[in-house]
């Protein structure tokens, strides 16, 4: 067991942590990986050996060996209760009593697992299933015995054939109309899915498993349950549902006075709280943060002092974990864990979970060797710490813990640059993750085997095995962004580099200016780079497309599918006269791709400067913008990295080009493309502007006309009570109201008390429109959870919005634009601009309008006045529309971009 003392001093430390607390903030979180990405979920609590008397005629005859080993099982003394059952079961066997030899059989096989003598398990199950081969046995005694073949199948890392055994299991228990049984062996399924990365599947099988219980007494199935249901909803980012369901499984545990399932929901807990304190870390909530953390340590430590063996474990793994996070780094704390951590692994029996928690502690320390933390272990011992977990992952023959184990060895060796060594571990982790359809492990060591070919120098070799990385992510990416980036891993430290870095490998080698000036010489020409440089552009616009949409659902934490179609093919054909941008920033260059109308080739350009260095410029000019203040030199400077190299071939003539389309990347969105200068004016003069994230758009049809098109319009001026501290009236929205109505397309208004969550499902429901325009405040977070509109009744979040949008009459007529007219991002966080598209997912529009931040009130009169009058004329496009609503308000209010600048257009320009 980890010595509690060392936890108690953490605790004592943590009470005047604030002040140090405020000063190490500013480092992004660490990614936190949960108890089911580096432990194995526990056994049942519910378990053959312990079956409760008058069940069914299936538990141990009440003799005295009978009793003997289920009391030593349940002490834990595991190999008294192995001896007492061989006794019992050849007692059974010399009687002719071959159904509870059988049974005795399979409960020491159940046994054996404890020990972990695989082989002796394997052998007593299967030689329960020989005895009765030809018996006329009660399906209760089949259902016992697949539980416990499937157990050892889980444990033994073959999960596909635990899944399937419990199938069976489950199906027989439903025969004989035993639904306890029937529970648990639909929770053990969830657990082999969770265990496979399959989070999908575990939140169906877990949500149908809660509805069940809901209304049963308190038992430990329940408790064990809502307890897992509360890991599946953190696991998927669903942290407050998911503090529900753990508060009641700790809540029926206490009652119940069961100190594992205890310890197991403080660990829930912990881990749940731990999640929280990574969420406002990135939220910059410093004060909130700091409570999470405090919480997450009191529910390790009650964790810990109520457990031994695994369970103590893997609650001081996590500790270790929250202490090692670069947003609160306590290097020494950590390391202090250690000695004790390595002794208690060591005692543990050998399994599969002991094998993930040598992985978990290797993570941790190569975290800690990795910040140069005095006295860490070396290199060296790092991996020889992995060495027992290696022959333990061989002994169980469970290539999901090889593939852990050699792949984590490889990235010591990684790190220590010893890239051969590194290199076959790689493969050989891979080989394994291979032989079990693991790909959420299959692109991290292709990932990883191309780091290790990059630093070879073998620039091809690494370009296929980041490509094959790539592949495997988008074919995995339904389940993988359902985990939370601050729970399970992190998507901007374990995903979003695959795509960057791949980037950087296929857009080195492509030439630049020469291109463009070659255009410009002879413009019948399509380019004169070769074949191969384009497909690498391609390719590598492909990558970063891919990125923004993975980017989009780890945002919803669901898969965001629609029908779409390509931007090449939108410019090329559809509208030619736009031409679409896209910008990537790489670690020491902002790297352009240029997509023109009727040109095969692409055109690219890139501008040596760090990524830092365009990010800290970017802050700035977002600041100045938002003040007012002059923003002609920060304007320049973008239009100089982004434009100008284009501009001075002549290929950005306003006499050809009307809209220009950008594809940004990271902070870039924080900018309005409208606001660039190019010496003598802001874009927004000379040409449309545009939004999209990502190659493909939803069929960016021209809007219909003024007859045609059908407006609901919803306005709030004052907020709900309870969020009056947070928001001001907007005594403006109702005349911005009556103007929609005065360009006389049909209109329907909400208005003030009238506009309920109600209303607008009602509106949605009975009527089908075109545009919808709320005039509200609300809120674009960096997560679903703080995104969110008002309505009279409390606040719309944008899950519920989709709710409302998809099951009204606009989920088969499409809506043309959604348009958020006093909605604000929140903090300057680049994720935030994925809210508004978001938004406009949700709703199922082809494009939305909204605002970067607070916008005056006779501004937004002004721009809302122009926009309607322009999109009411014959051939005017939404872009068009938008850029001279920004014009007017740009000559109304000269040198003061706060004003104009804002407003972005996402989707759709058409």
């Amino acid at each position: 067991m980890v010595g509690f003392k060392n936890i108690r001093k953490i605790r004592y430390w943590l009470l005047g942590l604030a002040a140090l607390f405020f000063c190490a903030f500013s480092t992004p979180v660490f990614a936190y990986l949960s108890p089911s990405a580096t432990v194995e979920p526990e056994a049942p609590i519910t378990e053959a050996i312990a079956l409760t008397p008058g069940s069914l005629d299936i538990a141990l005859t009440p003799r005295s060996l009978d009793h003997e080993a289920q009391n030593a099982y349940q002490l834990g003394q595991y190999q008294k209760a192995a001896d007492l059952l061989q006794q019992a079961q050849q007692q059974y066997k010399q009687q002719g009593q071959q159904t509870k030899s059988a049974i005795a059989l399979s409960n020491l096989s159940l046994t054996y697992q404890k020990l972990g003598q695989w082989d002796a398990a394997d052998e007593a199950i299967q030689q329960a299933q020989q005895q009765l081969a030809n018996q006329e046995v009660s399906l209760a005694v089949q259902a016992q015995i697949l539980d416990v073949q499937g157990q050892l199948d889980f444990a033994t890392g073959q999960l596909d054939s635990a899944i399937e055994t419990w199938q069976q299991s489950e199906e027989l228990y439903g025969q004989i109309e035993d639904p306890q049984r029937q529970i648990l062996s639909r929770l053990h399924q969830a657990q082999a899915f969770q265990a496979q990365g399959l989070f999908n599947k575990v939140s169906r099988t877990l949500e149908t498993l809660a509805e069940t219980v809901s209304e049963q007494p308190d038992t430990l199935t329940k408790a064990t349950i809502l307890r897992q249901l509360g890991d599946n909803l953190r696991t998927t980012g669903n942290l407050d549902q998911a503090k529900v369901q753990l508060d009641d499984s700790l809540d029926i545990a206490t009652r119940l006075q069961n100190p594992t399932l205890m310890a197991a929901s403080n660990l829930s807990l912990g881990n749940w709280a731990q999640g929280k304190f990574n969420t406002a870390v990135e939220a910059k909530q410093r004060s909130e943060a700091n409570g999470f953390m405090r919480q997450s340590l009191g529910y390790y430590q009650e964790a810990t002092k109520l457990s031994e063996g695994e369970l103590n474990t893997q609650a001081t793994l996590n500790l270790m974990r929250l202490l090692i996070s670069p947003s609160l780094p306590q290097w020494k704390l950590a390391l202090q864990l250690y000695p004790s951590l390595k002794d208690s692994l060591a005692t543990l029996a050998p399994s599969r979970t002991k094998v993930l928690a040598y992985v978990s502690l290797a993570e941790n320390l190569i975290t800690l060797r990795e910040n140069q933390v005095a006295n860490a272990p070396s290199w060296d011992e790092i991996a020889t710490l992995l060495i027992p977990a290696q022959n333990q992952a061989q002994a169980l023959q469970d290539n999901r813990s090889q593939s852990l184990v050699l792949g984590t060895l490889g990235h010591v060796y990684e790190k220590s640059q010893q890239w051969n060594i590194s290199q076959e571990l790689s493969r050989e982790a891979l080989a394994a993750a291979k032989q079990v359809r693991a790909d959420d492990l299959s692109y991290q060591w292709e990932w990883q085997l191309g780091r290790v070919l990059k630093a070879q120098g073998q620039e091809s070799e690494a370009i296929a095995a980041y490509t094959r990385a790539f592949n495997t992510l988008k074919i995995i990416r339904s389940d993988l962004v359902t985990a939370n980036p601050d729970v399970r891993f992190s998507f901007r430290e374990k995903v979003e580099p695959i795509y960057r870095e791949l980037v950087q490998l296929l857009v080195d080698p492509v030439p630049e200016v020469n291109e463009l000036a070659q255009l410009k010489a002879n413009p019948k020409t399509q380019g004169t780079s070769s074949s191969q440089d384009q497909e690498r552009l391609r390719q590598a616009r492909d990558v970063m497309e891919s990125l923004q949409v993975a980017e989009l659902e780890n945002f919803f934490q669901a898969a965001c599918i629609d029908k779409t179609v390509s931007l090449d093919q939108v410019v090329s054909e559809q509208d030619t006269t736009a031409a679409a941008i896209y910008a990537i920033l790489l670690g020491d260059r902002l790297e352009v791709v240029m997509k023109l109308p009727k040109k095969a080739d692409l055109i690219h350009y890139s501008t040596p400067v760090a990524r830092a260095d365009i990010e800290n410029l970017l802050t700035k000019y977002r600041a100045q913008l938002t003040k007012g203040r002059n923003v002609v030199e920060q304007g320049k400077t973008l239009y100089n990295w982004l434009l100008r190299p284009a501009a001075e071939q002549g290929l950005l003539s306003p006499d050809d080009l009307k809209t220009l389309i950008f594809v940004l990347d990271g902070n870039l969105r924080l900018i309005p493309m409208a606001t660039l200068h190019d010496g003598n004016d802001f874009l927004v003069r000379k040409y449309a502007v545009s939004l999209v994230l990502g190659l493909e758009v939803r069929d960016p049809q021209i809007l219909p006309t003024r007859e045609e098109l059908q407006v609901l319009a919803a306005s709030l001026e004052t907020p709900p009570p309870e969020e009056a501290q947070f928001y001001s009236d907007l005594p403006g929205v109702t005349k911005e109201l009556a103007r929609i109505e005065s360009t006389e397309m049909p209109t329907t208004l909400l208005q003030d008390q009238a506009f309920t969550s109600d209303a607008l499902t009602n509106a949605l429901q009975t009527s089908e429109f075109n545009i919808v325009h709320l005039a509200t405040h609300g809120q674009f977070g960096s997560d679903r959870q703080n995104t969110y509109i008002l309505s009279a009744d409390g606040r719309l979040g944008i899950d519920t919005l989709g709710q409302i949008f998809r099951g009204s009459r606009q989920a088969d007529a499409r809506l043309e634009m959604l348009i958020l007219s006093a909605c604000k991002t929140a903090t300057g966080d680049s994720r935030e601009v994925l809210g508004i598209a978001g938004a406009m997912v949700q709703s199922g529009a082809r494009s939305a309008i909204a605002t970067l931040w607070s916008v005056d009130d006779q501004a937004s009169i002004l721009f809302t006045d122009t926009l309607y009058t322009e999109l009411a004329k014959p051939g005017i496009s939404r872009a068009e529309a938008m850029r001279r609503a920004q014009v007017a308000l740009l000559d109304r209010y000269p040198g003061r971009p706060r004003y104009w600048a804002p407003y972005v257009l996402v989707g759709s320009w058409r």
